[in-house]
């Protein structure tokens, strides 16, 4: 009589779903680490906290601020750098198969927290250059 193996085989639907947890867990690690922090709380204030230790320091508070969001805008890009292969490397654990869905939820969720940090960034840009909504 056989024995069942002790640990699930390579292809098993098991083992593939162990292959995504894996690769959601690390990029969410990657993430957590360099860019939801950066863009988490990010506001009109954040920017006038630059503009103002910039004065501080006797330095442009213009420039400081646009090297700031240039910064955070480099950052955006690698984050949807970091999603795109995040889609290659989760459609590989998969193994051709079809992801499931909370698997594709991981996904979708991750490219909504990407876009909401772009957002946050065009919306402190515009508060800090032009007022908050009162003054629209």
């Amino acid at each position: 009589m056989g024995r069942a193996p002790q640990s699930p085989l390579p292809w098993s639907q098991e083992s593939v779903d162990d292959g995504l947890q894996s690769v959601l867990a690390g990029h969410q690690r990657l993430v957590a680490s360099r860019w939801a922090e950066a863009f988490e709380g990010l506001d009109e204030d954040a920017l006038g906290e630059v503009t103002q230790e910039a004065r501080q320091d006797g330095q442009d508070p213009g420039r400081a601020v646009d090297v700031f969001v240039r910064s955070l805008i480099r950052q955006l890009e690698d984050w949807k750098q970091a999603a795109t292969a995040l889609e290659g490397a989760l459609e590989k654990a998969a193994l051709g198969r079809p992801l499931p869905v909370w698997a594709a939820d991981a996904l979708a969720a991750e490219q909504g927290r990407l876009w909401g940090a772009r957002q946050a960034l065009l919306e402190a840009v515009a508060r800090q250059h032009y007022g908050g909504p009162a003054s629209w």
